[in-house]
């Protein structure tokens, strides 16, 4: 039971104010100032104080006893199964927790990406940072809690869930299988990078597989004729922008924002070094794009007029770089009566029919790359001009015409055989 006293001295009390003795529930005694001068009150103050400590042994026995049952079956369920250390990290936080009464303050999926992103905010594009923010969007709108849960608690089938998500909204979204990939690309990088951090034991992300791509629309060059008639048809900036790309095969956005300083007049040579090219860590890694303006740029150039700074195309420069496609697409392409998707040249599906290819202004690239191929220019300065690094991207957008296919074929000696008996 508690008690209160009042510390004396020679002549009298002390102090004024009593002093309790109550048992803590460790069973140890404390010994504590009330604040309070009347023997009463302090008593009572005293008595509430000694139950609290009671209630508390009480849960820290109830806590031991959830301790023992969750070792018990832990051990039992690792000799069953075979032990193994992310179990081991599990096991570590759930004892924590019981034993302090509160959860683990461990950072949650949803919360490591979001830092991830801030790291990775000045490694990558501002498109690319852009199309993370839109992953984790989907994620937290389809996942049904998965981005709340801990780290060290994640599971391959929890990702594969997050999968099974963006699948079931497919049919709201439109959104390709491709896209579905590339988002649960950023995820698993996410993860990978946890996993080096050294804050999970297993890149849980390696055995997740990819969705076949069976869905994806195929991107189709232009024609000769058409890249004439969307120039013809293109009024301001519009017409150098498609003879730039059409000559160049440079993006949009590179395009929007090619300057003038950026050309040499005494050689032709356009040089960008875009944002990604600036990222890179080491200068060695720095691979400009670097392209020579053909008879018909220049002269478009000349026409407007040369200068010696600022923006080539200011008027797209200024437009929301989301709506530059869609400008170019919706409007210019209609406009000019150049259809938005045609037959592929040469794949055809199980019945016989040929796949459809789609358009849009990135389409221009894959006709100057392919120009290119077809007059017999080198994969390496197809490269270097397009900033592609490695070869089987370059294939993706060299698409061979038949004359290419009949000149290069007749190179090769033919067999007489009439003269074979």
């Amino acid at each position: 039971m508690a008690t209160v006293y009042r510390k004396r001295k020679k002549d009298g009390f002390a102090s004024p104010y009593w002093f309790a003795r109550y048992k803590l529930a460790n069973g140890k005694y404390a010994y504590k100032k009330t604040g309070l001068t009347k023997k009463r009150e302090a008593k009572h103050l005293a008595n509430e104080w000694e139950v609290e400590q009671s209630k508390l042994s009480k849960h820290q026995s109830k806590r031991g006893e959830e301790v023992q049952e969750y070792l018990e079956r832990f051990v039992a369920e690792q000799n069953r199964k075979g032990w193994n250390a992310e179990d081991g990290i599990k096991a570590v936080v759930k004892l924590h927790e019981i034993a302090a009464g509160k959860d683990l303050k461990l950072p949650t999926l949803k919360r490591h990406f979001l830092d991830w992103m801030i790291r990775k905010k000045e490694m990558v594009s501002e498109s690319n940072y852009k199309t993370y923010g839109h992953a984790i969007k989907s994620f937290d709108r389809t996942s049904v809690g998965i981005l709340d849960k801990r780290l060290v608690e994640l599971e391959p089938a929890d990702l594969y869930e997050l999968q099974r998500g963006l699948l079931r909204e497919r049919e709201e979204t439109k959104i390709t299988k491709k896209t579905i990939n590339y988002k649960m690309s950023v995820i698993k990088g996410a993860i990978k990078d946890a996993y080096v951090d050294g804050l999970i034991s297993r890149n849980i992300g390696l055995g997740v597989k990819e969705l076949p791509e069976d869905d994806s629309t195929l991107k189709v060059p232009f024609t000769r004729p058409e890249i004439q008639t969307l120039i013809q048809s293109a009024e301001g900036n519009w017409k150098g922008m498609i003879l730039c790309g059409a000559n160049t095969g440079w993006r949009i956005s590179v395009l929007a924002n090619l300057r003038w300083e950026d050309i040499d007049p005494g050689t032709r040579i356009v040089v960008d070094q875009n944002n990604k090219q600036m990222r890179a860590k080491k200068l060695k890694n720095r691979k400009p794009m670097v392209a020579y303006l053909k008879d018909s740029t220049w002269n478009y150039l000349k026409f407007i007029g040369l200068k010696k700074k600022g923006y080539i195309f200011p008027d797209i420069q200024a437009m929301n770089r989301d709506m530059r496609s869609d400008y170019f697409a919706e409007k210019l392409m209609v406009k000019a009566g150049v259809p938005k998707a045609v037959p592929h040249q040469y794949l055809k599906d199980k019945k016989g029919k040929p796949i459809m290819g789609e358009r849009t202004f990135h389409c221009l690239r894959h006709s100057a790359i392919s120009d290119m191929a077809n007059n017999d220019v080198s994969m390496d300065v197809r490269k270097k001009s397009v900033g592609q690094s490695t070869d089987r991207v370059n294939e993706m957008y060299t698409h061979i015409d038949h004359e290419t296919i009949k000149r290069n074929f007749e190179k090769v000696p033919d067999i007489e055989w009439q003269a074979v008996q």
